[in-house]
């Protein structure tokens, strides 16, 4: 039996990997390098966001950025979840901080970047509570009919 594009099993796997992909291209990334605490140094933090937040290369291409991965992500996949979903609401009011205050990382001081790295923070959790949440609610990811062997 082929799926149809309507078919809930193909909507059902959609998410969940948009789910995982908003977790990996964002969330991940908004805490590559951080320590378990944060740093104490004003320059350490700043190279710290600076190394995780700004396109970097890997695996011989040059990744987006976290902001620009967001925004693609939320163009693409986006419209697969509900506009008002409390974990998205969360990742985009973050997201809005990582925009006001990421062009100016450089110059930005104290209070300023912990407010970036706090953000970014925030970002992370949220992204990892939406994939959790999307991919327990949506079910197993095979489905087995009865009576069907382990």
């Amino acid at each position: 039996m082929t799926s149809t594009p309507g078919d809930p099993e193909d909507r059902r796997l959609r998410r969940k990997s948009a789910a995982f992909r908003l977790k990996h291209d964002v969330g991940k990334a908004l805490r590559w390098s951080a320590p378990e605490e944060r740093e104490t140094d004003t320059e350490a933090l700043r190279a710290r966001l600076a190394a995780d937040l700004r396109p970097r290369a890997s695996g011989g291409g040059a990744s987006p950025g976290v902001l620009k991965s967001f925004f693609e992500w939320k163009r693409e996949e986006g419209p697969l979840f509900s506009s008002d979903d409390p974990d998205l609401e969360a990742v985009e009011r973050a997201m809005a901080v990582l925009r006001r205050f990421s062009p100016g990382l450089l110059s930005l001081e104290g209070s300023s970047l912990v407010a970036l790295d706090e953000a970014c923070l925030e970002a992370a959790r949220a992204c990892t509570a939406f994939y959790r949440r999307i991919a327990l609610d949506d079910g197993p990811e095979t489905m087995r009919s009865h009576g069907a062997r382990r």
